[in-house]
C-alpha cells in the first residue's frame, strides 16, 4: 500500500511539473497562442491540399504517368502477342483447330488485339503492335 502511495505522489509531482508553464495568466497569452496554433494548423492543411491538387497537374507528374502508361500498354501488348504466338504454335505445329486452340487458351470473343486501334497504340507507346 505504501509503495502505491509513493507512486501516486510521484505521479502527482510529475503532473504538477507538466502543468507548470501552462497556467492561464491574466492577459490570456496561452489561449491566444493556442488559437494561433490551431489557425496555423488549418492553414497548413489547406496548403497541403492545394499542393496535392497542383501536383496532379504538374508536367513532371503527367510525364511520369504517361511513361507508366506506355510501360503498362507495352506489357499488355507483349502478353497479347505471346498468347497469340502460343495459339499459332498450337494451330500450325500441333494441328489444332483455331476454335479448339482458343478454347484451350481461354481466348474468348472479348479477347482481341484491337487491330483498328493499332495506329493509336503506336502513337501512345512508340512501339508497333503485332496483331493476329
Amino acid at each position: 500500500v505504501e509503495s502505491l502511495r509513493s507512486s501516486i505522489r510521484e505521479a502527482e509531482a510529475r503532473l504538477a511539473d507538466a502543468k507548470r508553464g501552462r497556467e492561464e495568466d491574466e492577459s490570456g497569452e496561452r489561449a491566444k497562442k493556442m488559437a494561433r496554433k490551431a489557425e496555423l494548423t488549418k492553414g497548413l492543411a489547406a496548403a497541403r491540399a492545394e499542393l496535392e491538387t497542383l501536383r496532379q497537374n504538374d508536367p513532371k507528374e503527367i510525364a511520369n504517368l504517361e511513361q507508366e502508361l506506355r510501360l503498362v500498354a507495352n506489357g499488355a501488348h507483349r502478353w497479347t502477342d505471346n498468347i497469340f504466338s502460343c495459339k499459332d504454335y498450337l494451330v500450325k505445329k500441333r494441328g489444332m483447330m483455331k476454335k479448339e486452340a482458343n478454347k484451350y487458351l481461354g481466348i474468348t470473343d472479348n479477347f482481341d488485339c484491337e487491330c483498328q486501334l493499332a495506329s493509336a497504340c503506336v502513337l501512345a507507346t512508340g512501339f508497333p503492335l503485332i496483331c493476329h
